[in-house]
């Protein structure tokens, strides 16, 4: 596999506005980008670590309704880290080079929040670290 960087750490959180309030009282970081995911399913907001959008990223969970394992971790953990997201080129070029080799949970990358493509290995393809794979979506000619 050949990911370029991490993205973003997701954190599964029951209120994004307070969070990101403390966060920014504490750390000095704002939300740069948010969005509802999955016809309201979840609220998704992006805080940009220093190098805007492009750069790492803490992306804020809110689970709305069951039905996400967002929603499914808040319930069982509580508020937290959720998973860690790499940036990659090509998200099911790199699923079929880690299919055999590791637990997959998605086989083919899908859409998700902040104009990306997606996809998530297993649970226990590295042992404490749910991981997420990441591209953002190509439009006409091959560009982001």
């Amino acid at each position: 596999m050949a990911a370029k960087t991490l993205d973003h750490i997701g954190m599964v959180v029951r209120d994004i506005h307070q969070t990101a309030s403390r966060i920014k009282s504490i750390l000095g970081f704002s939300i740069a980008q948010s969005e509802d995911y999955s016809q309201g399913l979840l609220s998704i907001a992006f805080i940009p670590l220093g190098s805007g959008l492009n750069g790492p990223k803490l992306e804020l969970l809110q689970p709305n309704r069951p039905g996400s394992s967002a929603w499914d971790f808040l319930q069982s953990q509580g508020e937290g880290v959720e998973h860690v997201a790499f940036l990659v080129d090509d998200v099911d070029q790199e699923l079929g080079v880690l299919q055999g080799q590791v637990p997959l949970l998605d086989h083919h990358s899908k859409r998700g929040a902040g104009h990306m493509n997606i996809a998530f290995l297993g649970r226990d393809a590295i042992p404490g670290l749910f991981t997420e794979l990441v591209a953002p979506v190509r439009i006409g000619g091959g560009r982001p």
